[in-house]
């Protein structure tokens, strides 16, 4: 069995399954491509099983990442949350009435990896592959920045 037949024999039934986990066509193409990506180091296992075992391994793997991407979402909407009601909390000082930008408050070197994060959604593992660095490098950025909005909403009060 290579990647191509496994491809060929579950990619429908897969897709149609993505598709009643996400309702969105796109999230379940992203879903399936990643299911048949991680299955290539483990080809040689799916030849050993049946074609139930086969499809239940796929399915799993399938749901298990929908299920990451989930709890990833509800993480990034948390922090999100939390950037946001610190940026509003330190807002009480400003005397004019319009609102002010919340990656004003972010320093000019960690703005651009904060807004990749907050805004674009992106990981550090796909930020650092934009930019050129390492996903450490990135987590250290984006642990900075917070550290920085924090001692700013603390000058503020």
């Amino acid at each position: 069995m290579t990647l191509a037949d496994l491809y060929d024999d579950y990619e429908n039934k897969l897709h149609r399954f993505a598709m009643q986990l996400t309702r969105d066509a796109l999230d379940s193409d992203d879903l399936v491509q990643e299911t048949f990506i991680r299955a290539m180091p483990h080809l040689e296992l799916l030849k050993q099983l049946d074609t139930h075992q086969c499809r239940a391994w796929l399915s799993r793997t399938l749901k298990n990442l929908f299920l990451d991407k989930q709890k990833q979402r509800q993480r990034q909407a948390v922090l999100v949350e939390n950037l946001m009601r610190e940026i509003s909390e330190s807002h009480h000082t400003f005397s004019n009435d319009t609102e002010p930008n919340p990656f004003d408050f972010v320093p000019e070197q960690y703005r651009e990896v904060v807004e990749m994060r907050y805004v674009l959604g992106m990981n550090s593992r796909e930020i650092g592959q934009e930019l050129g660095l390492p996903a450490a490098t990135v987590r250290s950025r984006l642990h900075l920045a917070m550290q920085a909005l924090r001692r700013k909403k603390s000058r503020l009060r």
